[in-house]
This record gives C-alpha cells, sequence and structure tokens, in this order.
C-alpha cells in the first residue's frame, strides 16, 4: 500500500473556503455588536459594518463615514465617558465564530 498525499487538495478547499468563513464572522460579531450600540437616533447601530480584508486575511469591523463620532462613543473622550460596544460586541461573538470554524472546517474532511 502507498501512501498519497492530499494536501494539496486540502490547501485549495480551505483557500476556496476561507472567503465564506470571512463573510459568515462579519455577520456573526455586527449581529452582535449592534444590540450594544448606545442608541440615540439609530444612525450609529445602521453603520456598523464589515468588510472582507484583502486576500481574504481576515475581517474589518467597523462604522461607515456616516457615524465618525462612533470612536468617540467607544472609546470615550475627555469629555464624556466610554461605552463601548464594538470590542465587547465582537468577543460576545468568539463562542460563535469557533463553532463556524469548526462547522466548516469538519465539511472539507467530508468533502
Amino acid at each position: 500500500m502507498s501512501y498519497t498525499s492530499h494536501l494539496s487538495d486540502v490547501l485549495k478547499v480551505m483557500k476556496n473556503n476561507k472567503r465564506e468563513f470571512c463573510e459568515k464572522v462579519i455577520v456573526l460579531a455586527v449581529a452582535e455588536v449592534q444590540p450594544l450600540v448606545p442608541v440615540l437616533s439609530g444612525n450609529l447601530r445602521r453603520s456598523i459594518v464589515g468588510e472582507v480584508m484583502p486576500a481574504n486575511k481576515g475581517v474589518y469591523i467597523g462604522v461607515t463615514p456616516n457615524a465618525k463620532y462612533g470612536i468617540f462613543i467607544e472609546k470615550g473622550t475627555s469629555k464624556i465617558t466610554a461605552q463601548p460596544y464594538l470590542e465587547p460586541g465582537v468577543t460576545n461573538a468568539i463562542p460563535k465564530i469557533i463553532n463556524v470554524a469548526e462547522d466548516l472546517y469538519s465539511r472539507l474532511g467530508r468533502g
């Protein structure tokens, strides 16, 4: 019996699934972040977005230019107390992201 390596096939499938994983991470993270936004008008909540980084290297979760003040809410200023929503929201999403990764990559084994 001879040994046959399937490493290149596995790496190809993983690379192809990286985009899908990143998109799912965005959906989960945005869903966890939005409820934590201190709402006055709802503009900041609607401005929470995600984007897949070039070459599917990761994701960016943040706010659109419609809510440039989002960083001041997150981090606070000398005049207002911080009301974090991005960092705790993404942290809350981590267990769900792990489940998505496990599910996605377990499908690779069933190919």
